[in-house]
């Protein structure tokens, strides 16, 4: 698979609708969806004489989250992810605790954290976050109303009286000259011609000047920049990284009185959702969840799932190509994720596995960016228990 990471810098607001129409007064999507890189690309090619629906099958255009200069990743935040009741800047972990404490129900001992200062913790909510130099830091976008007058197609004058509005990112960040920027990825799969993949980079870089809805009121400029992908964490790594911290608080809870859980070889690994996922059952029953069976299935690893984190939304699109609607499924939300616990350890051809299923992404409709995921986010592995935000190595 050849990969390249994408860097997208707003030259003016942008929009990002969920749905269409009807958009008046609906925020815009905090980031670029893939869907939009993917239609920008399938469009680009029709125009030039160079469509190719193979390639397009190929493609993996991931979605592009909000950033800061000097970024190496960015993506959303857990379904886990708390933080104290009114106090948005503090923010912990509860999957290993609360996974624990539902599987080992230690007496007298209720799962209802509190801060320091008495404060009940709730979810994070839908955000994004990055780590540099060991500390957790959010990423934000800010975005702001504009109306426009209606035309009336049929003089090609506005229309009386009539006016819509819409929101839009801000091209900016916030009391700055520094424009908005997004970090996504693009990739594609079995890239044996190498020709292909430049000629894919060449569009991006040099045809795809605007992104996303309301582009003919003056919104939607941008330039795009590549770079190569960052170094990451062996999914092995990250696997046995969790399942220690497993083995730490299932220890701790044991001494409480709690049930016996034993690991011994076995190993517990989280499935996060980075992008909003379509999975269908038995290849065509919308579900949403990823079951032991699935798993095996993809990767060959047998598992029990341990917990689901889960929320759900109606997706769809527009065919920006063929001027029609696209069809719409029931998807899961990015920040869910699915905890399981292996009943065998795991070999390298299972590591393999999981490396290829973090690349390829699971569900429907991953070249336009459904379906990402990552093995054991970086998010549970931050040492919580020690100065806020450092990562554990």
């Amino acid at each position: 698979m050849s990969e390249t990471m994408l860097i997208i810098e707003a030259r003016e607001p942008l929009a990002f609708p969920e749905s269409k129409p009807g958009t008046q007064f609906r925020k815009s999507l905090p980031f670029v969806p893939g869907a939009v890189l993917f239609g920008a690309i399938g469009q680009t090619l029709a125009h030039t004489g160079q469509f190719d629906p193979d390639l397009l099958r190929r493609l993996r255009c991931r979605n592009a989250y909000p950033m800061r200069e000097g970024d190496a990743w960015v993506r959303p935040l857990p379904a886990t992810a708390i933080h104290p009741k009114g106090d948005d800047q503090h923010m912990r972990d509860s999957l290993v605790q609360r996974v624990c404490w539902e599987r080992q129900r230690p007496p007298a001992l209720l799962y209802a954290p509190v801060d320091a200062d008495g404060r009940p913790w709730e979810p994070a909510g839908q955000q994004f976050y990055t780590i540099r130099d060991g500390k957790l830091e959010k990423r934000t976008v800010t975005q702001r109303i504009h109306t426009r007058v209606a035309i009336n197609r049929r003089r090609g004058t506005a229309e009386d009286s009539l006016l819509y509005s819409f929101f839009a990112i801000n091209e900016t960040i916030p009391n700055t000259t520094t424009p908005t920027r997004f970090i996504g990825s693009l990739a594609l799969v079995d890239s044996g011609d190498p020709e292909t993949w430049e000629r894919v980079k060449a569009l991006l870089r040099e045809r795809v000047r605007r992104l996303g809805a309301r582009q003919t009121t003056g919104i939607g400029g941008v330039t795009l920049d590549l770079a190569p992908p960052v170094q990451d964490r062996k999914v092995r790594e990250r696997v046995e990284a969790l399942t220690e911290r497993f083995k730490r608080q299932i220890a701790r809870y044991r001494r409480l009185g709690g049930s016996s859980w034993e690991l011994s070889d076995r190993q517990v690994l989280t499935v996060n959702l980075i992008s909003d996922a379509i999975l269908l059952r038995d290849g065509w029953l919308p579900t949403h969840e990823l079951s032991a069976d699935m798993l095996r299935d993809l990767t060959g690893i047998e598992a029990t799932l341990l917990r689901s984190f889960t929320t759900t939304r109606i997706v769809g699109g527009w065919q920006a190509l063929w001027q029609r609607p696209k069809t719409t499924h029931v998807a899961v939300r990015y920040g869910s994720l699915y905890v399981f616990e292996t009943t065998h350890a795991l070999t390298d051809e299972h590591y393999a596995a999981l490396e290829r299923l973090e690349r390829d992404g699971i569900g429907e409709r991953r070249a336009e960016g459904f379906g990402q995921i990552r093995i054991c986010d970086d998010f549970h592995l931050i040492n919580w228990e020690g100065k806020h935000g450092s990562t554990e190595q």
